[in-house]
């Protein structure tokens, strides 16, 4: 064993060196113990994510941290998910197309639908995409509305799909946990006329490598053409959608940023929620619209837009107080107050009756007549489950949650 630094002689040739230290060898025998567990931990979560044990070079740069007293589960998540991004691609997240993990790519011909009419249904076991006809997709969901598409006039109807059956069917060996092409939900959606055929779109929060949330749209060339010049036509379905999808991008971006930079462990279930929320007014917005396109003039568009913001109902209620609750004592139902002048109505049994915007003062003169009364001795969580239970049907929007 080197002799300490106080023995070391001056003349010595390791004199202006510090001496080197031996390990005691219990210390050493228990950091050799701890090496191969953390080897066999990287192993298990590559295994779990690929299919294969870990490949030193391509997981090089991987780190875990362990503090005493941490739950092995939560070095257990770090593994597993650190195994998953440094084997994901940081390449395959392209515009207007799916990843295809069989493939390996999203240039392939598996990446889009075969038809103008078909949506993303999730992935096949070998982690190639799946596409269907809007209409069977609607009818294997079990919708009873997808009559609708074929009325006189038809309708548009969209649907919300979460992850879980998005990826029921994929193996874990080809991409199931993967960070290349991250599905979070969709929202489906059809039927847009396009050069006399029925166009269908698949809409979907994708996360990447980077924790980077994107916001990808997936429809048939003709249609993402007609969705791109759609501003130079205010009135048309195609102006509509535009302005529903291009809202939903910019939330979306905005949420990535939360995602990206803030703590992902502990704001994990409040962010996919938040993605569901974007996901699911996207839905309401592309059906609402559709449904003024077949009913309203301009002017009453415009005017509805702006005063029956009927597809914020859900979101605030989500953020409601007790303090936001009033009884309407000419009409006896209980008012929602939003932000931004938003009110919404509601029956005592939960069920959405409408929604709009009060200009200036308009609230408080109607607190003030006793028109409006303070309910905020009731039971808000009560008030707020029977909301929330009876506004899908409000919405006529069938919706999947974040882990459906």
């Amino acid at each position: 064993m080197m002799a300490s630094d106080d023995h070391v002689h001056p003349a010595s040739p390791g004199a202006d060196r510090p001496a080197e230290r031996v390990c005691p060898p219990a210390v050493l025998l228990a950091a050799e113990s701890a090496h191969r567990a953390l080897q066999a931990l990287v192993d298990a979560a590559a295994a779990e994510t690929a299919g294969r044990a870990g490949d030193p070079v391509a997981l090089a740069g991987l780190g875990l941290q362990w503090r005493p007293g941490a739950a092995p589960a939560d070095l257990a998540e770090q593994a597993l998910r650190g195994v998953a991004e440094f084997l994901s691609d940081v390449r395959a997240v392209s515009g207007g197309r799916a990843h295809c993990y069989a493939c390996g790519s999203s240039a392939c011909e598996h990446a889009v639908a075969p038809t103008a009419g078909e949506v993303f249904t999730g992935y096949e076991s070998t982690g190639r995409p799946c596409w269907q006809e809007f209409f069977s997709f609607l009818l294997a969901l079990g919708d009873d509305r997808a009559d609708r598409l074929f009325a006189d006039p038809p309708e548009i109807l969209a649907r919300v799909v979460g992850r879980t059956r998005l990826i029921a069917d994929q193996l874990r060996t080809f991409g199931r946990n993967s960070f290349t092409y991250r599905v979070w939900g969709q929202v489906v959606a059809g039927y847009l006329p396009v050069r006399n055929q029925r166009a269908a779109i698949s809409v979907q929060v994708v996360e990447d490598k980077h924790h980077q949330l994107h916001l990808q749209v997936i429809a048939d060339p003709l249609l993402r053409e007609a969705l791109a010049d759609a501003p130079e036509d205010r009135r048309s379905a195609f102006a509509r959608v535009h302005d529903a999808i291009a809202e939903a991008r910019r939330q979306t971006l905005s949420l990535s940023t939360l995602w990206q930079h803030g703590d992902r462990k502990e704001q994990e279930e409040a962010v996919r929620e938040k993605a569901f929320a974007i996901l699911r007014h996207l839905a309401h917005s592309i059906e609402q619209k559709g449904r003024q396109l077949r009913r309203r003039t301009s002017h009453a568009e415009i005017r509805g837009g702006q005063n029956r913001p009927v597809h914020k109902a859900y979101d605030d209620v989500v953020a409601a107080t007790a303090q936001d609750v009033y009884l309407d004592r000419f009409k006896q139902s209980l008012i929602v107050v939003g932000r931004s002048g938003r009110i919404h109505a509601f029956s005592r049994e939960g069920r959405h009756i409408t929604s709009l915007i009060l200009a200036g003062d308009e609230l408080e003169r109607r607190v003030a007549r006793g028109r409006y009364v303070p309910q905020s001795d009731g039971d808000m969580e009560a008030f707020r489950a029977s909301v929330l239970a009876a506004l899908p049907a409000a919405t006529a929007t069938p919706t999947e949650g974040p882990d459906a």
